[in-house]
């Protein structure tokens, strides 16, 4: 076998013990939701699971975690959550009920939005603390 051959097939076994886990993603269902009584709970629709009031600019930038997914994590980690070919840095501030599992909520403006967007698969990776 020559060199050239012999460090490929050292590279290719090497490479996927390199990477970490967490930088494939975890495959999850995203729904969307509203800061809107239908979406959410009636008393305090402005106030996520994590005392944050939601605020116009955090559309787009937040999400529940179902109580399985919000087991491994906590409020206020960084998300890269790719729906699609977008990519959306979100913030975990919210919980949602009990009897969901492997989901996502994605905050949106408006109820209207949030039965266009519909479920869509996507992945969700966490950001590092350091970066």
């Amino acid at each position: 076998m020559s060199s050239i051959l012999k460090r490929l097939a050292l590279a290719v076994c090497v490479l996927p013990v390199a990477l970490p886990v967490q930088a494939y993603g975890l495959q999850v269902r995203v729904t969307a939701y509203a800061a809107n009584p239908h979406c959410t709970k009636r008393i305090h629709p402005y106030i996520t699971a994590s005392e944050h009031r939601l605020r116009p600019r955090d559309c787009y930038r937040l999400i529940a975690l179902s109580s399985d997914l919000a087991k491994r994590y906590r409020f206020g980690d960084l998300f890269r959550l790719k729906i699609n070919r977008k990519v959306y840095t979100v913030r975990y501030q919210d919980k949602m009920p009990g009897s969901k599992h492997g989901r996502v909520d994605f905050l949106l403006p408006s109820l209207a939005k949030c039965k266009r967007f519909g479920i869509k698969r996507a992945t969700l990776t966490l950001i590092p603390k350091d970066g």
